[in-house]
C-alpha cells in the first residue's frame, strides 16, 4: 500500500489536493497521513483541529476504502512538512493558481518543501479537475531516470498515455584562444533527438504496452512546458537536489512553472524509485 503524505491547511488548494489523492485512491489503496503544520506559538489550535476534523470527513466521504489520519505538528514551514514526508512514497501539497512563485503560498515554500522532503511531490492546483490527458515528463539531458520512470507509471496507473518533451536551444560560443565554429544546428538537433530516443527506449524497455510519444522542441523548457501543460494531466520533471530541473535552465524552469499550470506539477527527486 502507498504511503501518501498530504499538507493541508482547509485552503481551496489543499481541498484540491485532498481531492487528487482520493482520485488516486480510487484506483489502488493508499495509507493517508493528513498534515496540518502550525505556529507553536501563534496557532489557533482548536480551529486547526476542526480543518483536520473536516478532512477527515471528506477523505472518508471520498476514499471510504483506504485509511486516512490526521495530524497537527507545531513547526515552521516547509521543515516540519519535509520532515512528516521522509519516508513516504509521495508528498502532496495544494498550490494557488495564477500565482507568483516568488511568494511563499505562491511557489518557493511548496518547492522547498519537495526538495527538503526528497520523495516524489506532487503540487496541485486549486481547481484542478480529473482529464484522461497524457502525462508529460519534462527531459533534460542528465535528468534523473527516477522522473521519466515515475512519470511512465503515473500514466500506466492512470490508463493514459505518455509524452517526453525534451525542450533545447542552441549554447552561446566559448569564448576561446583559437576560433572553434559552433556546432550546427542539424547536428546539435541530433544529438539532442538520441537523448530523447535512449529514454523513450528505456521507458518502452520498462513499461512495454504503455503508449509513448516523443517531443522534441527547439525551445526553453519553460515555453515547452507551458504549452504542453495544456493538453496534459501531469508534468513531471526531475530534482536533482540543488533545484527544480526541467531542460537546461536548472532551478528556474520550476518556479517559473509553479502556480501558473492549471495542472498537477511533479518533482521527482533523483533516488527516487527506479531512478
Amino acid at each position: 500500500m502507498e504511503r501518501v503524505v498530504l499538507g493541508y491547511d482547509g485552503s481551496r488548494s489543499a481541498e484540491a489536493a485532498l481531492e487528487w489523492t482520493a482520485e488516486r485512491a480510487r484506483r489502488a489503496r493508499v495509507d493517508l497521513d493528513v498534515v496540518l503544520v502550525t505556529n507553536m506559538f501563534l496557532a489557533d489550535r482548536v480551529r486547526a483541529d476542526r480543518v483536520l476534523e473536516t478532512a477527515a470527513r471528506r477523505w472518508h466521504d471520498l476514499a471510504p476504502e483506504s485509511p486516512a489520519s490526521v495530524v497537527r505538528l507545531d513547526g515552521l514551514l516547509p521543515a516540519t512538512l519535509a520532515s512528516a514526508a521522509r519516508g513516504a512514497d509521495l508528498l502532496v501539497l495544494g498550490m494557488p493558481s495564477g500565482s507568483r512563485s516568488r511568494t511563499a503560498a505562491g511557489g518557493w515554500m511548496p518547492l522547498r518543501a519537495a526538495l527538503q522532503a526528497g520523495v516524489p511531490t506532487v503540487l496541485v492546483p486549486a481547481g484542478w479537475a480529473v482529464v484522461d490527458d497524457p502525462v508529460v515528463v519534462g527531459l533534460d539531458d542528465d535528468s534523473s531516470l527516477a522522473a521519466l520512470l515515475f512519470g511512465a507509471a503515473e500514466a500506466s496507473s492512470a490508463e493514459v498515455s505518455l509524452c517526453v518533451l525534451h525542450a533545447w536551444l542552441m549554447g552561446a560560443p566559448r569564448a576561446t584562444a583559437e576560433f572553434v565554429p559552433p556546432p550546427s544546428p542539424r547536428r546539435t538537433a541530433d544529438t539532442h533527438a538520441h537523448i530523447l530516443d535512449a529514454a523513450v527506449e528505456r521507458v518502452h524497455d520498462e513499461f512495454p504496452s504503455l503508449p509513448v510519444t516523443a517531443d522534441l522542441v527547439r525551445d526553453n523548457p519553460t515555453s515547452a512546458l507551458t504549452r504542453a501543460a495544456a493538453r496534459s494531466s501531469m508534468i513531471v520533471i526531475g530534482s536533482h537536489g540543488r533545484g527544480v530541473v526541467a531542460g537546461s535552465l536548472l532551478g528556474s524552469v520550476g518556479s517559473d512553472l509553479v502556480g501558473r499550470l492549471a495542472r498537477p506539477i511533479c518533482v521527482v527527486p533523483p533516488h527516487a524509485p527506479g531512478g
